[in-house]
């Protein structure tokens, strides 16, 4: 199994950084078949059908025809995403180690087969001021630049 720290969920968050972390199986951890999955390839046209103001298909039956005569590729999903929040002068590697104790902690859940709600460690609110948004965003941004992940 592996752990990858994911972008998109990283931010600043009332004064902390916040970090998401995407938990990954693989072919020899339990219930690795729940979470490789295949999904459709979905053209760069998308759907040509008609559709409403949303967007959303008018007819929900030829939706699914065409998305059932899509190609399809096998896709690895997380089997749990979980957040924790920081300080922004952490490191990479307390980041990768906090990272590694929650998979093992998630993973000893999901494979007894209850959900993996992981809970954080309580933290100090920090008093937030203008260097300490610009602290996190840097940080932030330095965790969108940099690809973190832990195998295990």
């Amino acid at each position: 199994m592996y752990v990858r720290v994911e972008p998109s969920g990283c931010c600043e968050r009332k004064g902390m950084v916040q970090v998401r972390f995407s938990m990954y199986l693989e072919p020899t951890d339990y219930g690795y078949d729940k979470h490789h999955v295949q999904v459709p390839v979905i053209p760069e046209e998308g759907y040509q059908g008609k559709v409403d103001a949303w967007g959303n298909p008018v007819n929900a039956k030829h939706f699914e025809k065409w998305i059932d005569a899509l190609p399809k590729k096998w896709q690895n999903n997380p089997f749990h995403n979980h957040f924790i929040y920081v300080e922004p002068t952490i490191s990479d590697e307390s980041i990768l180690a906090i990272a590694e104790e929650t998979l093992h902690q998630a993973y000893k859940k999901w494979s007894a087969d209850t959900f993996p709600d992981v809970k954080n460690a309580p933290y100090a609110k920090p008093i937030i001021d203008a260097a300490r948004i610009t602290a996190c965003e840097a940080k932030v941004q330095h965790l969108k630049d940099t690809a973190l992940e832990r195998k295990v």
